[in-house]
């Protein structure tokens, strides 16, 4: 006996609207026959879903540039895809600032909000700051679809498994904490790997799907990307180096503690550390040799990764990685000592709002699985 399957008429639609969603987010504008040929679908098909894309505020018909060249006849139908339609947000909770970075529907930043904060502060007294920088970010930016966050730390399914800098943390669950009042789902992530995900999105390693990010700042934390996703390990703690005492990463920062008359207990190693690039670039002998020393430190655990993974890229990202070529050089040299091939070392043009970047990348992953994914009920909503 032949069995004939019959097409769901549900799943069908919702595949040919994420066909023609999809083509309006991949261009700034299409004709209605640039529409129905890259669609394939029949015009009465497209003609239908642009009429409810419309209603949806998703999609709008575009009209004549006023300054532009009249055509000859009727003009084209051309649309768009609406990305001011809504909004998603990406927060960095660390143990000094909270940033918040909000988005469109195709990721363009269009506010931000910021506030510093202390290390010794409790979960509830950090948390309430967090909520304060996010509403500030969000007021009056609508449909705010999803939340992205970057927190120091090990983080599965929105919980925070450890945490060494905000030990306070363990245990919490992000998703419950900062999404319980809200509309839109919370996703979490280590600040690191999201890091190593902004990186890959509009940083360094744009052209680069394997890559091993190294974060130098107040601490030392490692990414890494694998074939352009994100690898975490089983547990979330892929990368976790550092916690090697024998690694060299520990102790690596106070290297430039040691340097002139800074005060080893009341100066921050990473304010420190700006001082010592600055001497190096003016040449001063003591100061190259703490940059070098430092270098030495890192390098076995930053050659460890490469010849795990064997990457495209090294990225330096954090806030030492304004040093440029002071870090890069010297890192580049160790690992050439260190490794089989060679492997291009790079610094990240992010600062510090890397973390933020990537939660908002985060969001947005979520937020276009919404938009495109025909097993979704809510597709396009």
């Amino acid at each position: 006996m032949i069995k004939v399957f019959r097409a769901d008429p549900a799943l069908l639609r919702r595949l040919n609207v994420a066909t023609v969603l999809r083509a309006l987010y991949g261009a700034e504008e299409l004709t209605f026959a640039e529409l129905v040929k890259t669609s394939q679908l029949s015009r009465p098909t497209v003609e239908e879903i642009i009429s409810d894309l419309e209603q949806q505020a998703l999609a709008e018909e575009v009209g004549l540039a006023p300054e532009g060249p009249r055509p000859v006849g009727r003009p084209a139908k051309r649309y768009r895809f609406r990305p001011e339609a809504g909004h998603l947000a990406g927060v960095d909770i660390g143990p000094h600032k909270v940033l918040c970075l909000v988005a469109n529907l195709r990721g363009d930043i269009v506010a931000s909000a910021r506030a510093d904060v202390r290390p010794e502060m409790s979960a509830v007294e950090r948390l309430a700051a967090t909520r304060s920088v996010i509403e500030q970010a969000v007021r009056g930016r609508a449909n705010v679809r999803a939340l992205g966050v970057g927190i120091t730390g090990i983080v599965s399914a929105g919980k925070v498994v450890l945490s060494s800098r905000l030990p306070d943390w363990e245990g919490l669950d992000l998703a419950a904490a900062l999404g319980s009042d809200q509309s839109y789902p919370v996703l979490a992530g280590n600040d690191t790997n999201l890091a190593t995900l902004a990186e890959h999105w509009r940083g360094a390693a744009h052209e680069a799907d394997d890559v091993v990010y190294v974060l130098l700042g107040r601490a030392i934390s490692l990414g890494l990307l694998l074939r352009g996703t994100l690898h975490t390990g089983y547990n979330g703690g892929a990368g976790e180096i550092g916690v090697l005492r024998e690694s060299g990463w520990y102790t690596a920062l106070d290297r430039f503690l040691s340097y002139g008359d800074v005060d080893p207990i009341g100066a921050p190693a990473s304010s420190a550390a700006k001082r010592v690039f600055d001497a190096a670039r003016s040449g001063d002998p003591t100061a190259v040799s703490v940059v070098n020393s430092f270098v030495s430190d890192i390098a076995p655990g930053v050659a460890a990764a490469v010849l795990t993974v064997d990457p495209q890229l090294v990225v330096i990202g954090g806030g030492l990685s304004q040093a440029g070529d002071l870090l890069a050089e010297p890192l580049r040299a160790e690992l050439a000592k260190r490794c089989l091939f060679p492997v291009t070392v790079a610094t990240s043009t992010l600062g510090d709002e890397a973390v933020a970047l990537g939660a908002v990348r985060l969001a947005l992953n979520q937020v276009e699985a919404e938009l495109f994914s025909p097993d979704d009920p809510h597709a396009a909503r």
